[in-house]
């Protein structure tokens, strides 16, 4: 029975690949862009009565304090002000590494502490903030580079790949014995802001730029509120096993 039950699973599985390899090649003999393949991928499952699996939901990883702070003094020791101002916008935006290689230096407005985030994820356009102390270092950035038109530029005068910054990220993170990827920096800043902003979620789904505002609720399970946890702390005190 059991050994039935696989089969007709192994069957349904080859037959929903054929499904998608045949619509794919329609789609590419008939040229049809984003849009179009969205439609039509919509009508298959419709038609098909497909149903996607639900996924389990994963917290994101975190660093704790002592690890964060650890990461930016190694950074700092490198004595890189490039690599400073990059990895530190990446927690103070939230930006994600595509959106962050790919600010110019147009899309800064030093007096109003923000950053126009053109073509994010899904070609939205948004408005990212900066804090005032961090504006004078991007200021003085600025002025270094007359010449510049990304924010962060390589010597060879081209934008930052988000490969490239994976790449610095993993250095300064092995070098400071702390486990984290360019993500990681997203997360703690959104987790900081659900926990110590007092921002509405709606106001801080504007910052990430996230579609759906359910999709910041990891956000509450990560930043447990510190009145929470106190009250989860006294209440077991109270346990006195």
């Amino acid at each position: 029975m059991a050994e039935n039950a696989a089969s007709f699973a192994t069957q349904n599985e080859k037959a929903k690949s054929a499904i998608v390899a045949q619509v794919a090649r329609i789609v590419r003999r008939a040229g049809l862009d984003y849009d179009g393949w969205r439609y039509v991928a919509k009508q298959v499952r419709k038609d098909c009565q497909l149903r996607p699996a639900k996924k389990g939901r994963k917290l994101p990883n975190v660093l704790t304090a002592d690890s964060f702070r650890r990461f930016y003094a190694t950074v700092d020791k490198a004595d890189d002000a490039q690599h400073s101002l990059m990895l530190r916008l990446l927690f103070y935006t939230g930006v994600r590494v595509s959106e962050l290689c790919g600010i110019e230096i147009a899309n800064v407005d030093l007096e109003a502490c923000k950053i126009r985030v053109n073509q994010g994820k899904g070609g939205k356009d948004r408005t990212v903030l900066f804090g005032k102390s961090f504006a004078t270092a991007l200021r003085t950035h600025i002025a270094a580079n007359p010449h510049n038109r990304w924010l962060f530029q390589t010597r060879r005068n081209s934008r930052y790949t988000p490969r490239r910054v994976q790449q610095i990220v993993k250095t300064y993170a092995e070098k400071a014995g702390v486990v984290c990827t360019q993500h990681t920096f997203r997360h703690m800043c959104l987790t900081w802001l659900t926990r110590h902003s007092g921002l509405a979620d709606a106001e801080i789904q504007l910052v990430s730029g996230h579609a759906r505002r359910e999709t910041l609720a990891v956000y509450q399970h990560i930043a447990l509120d510190g009145d929470l946890e106190a009250k989860y702390q006294q209440a077991m005190k109270q346990a006195d096993l």
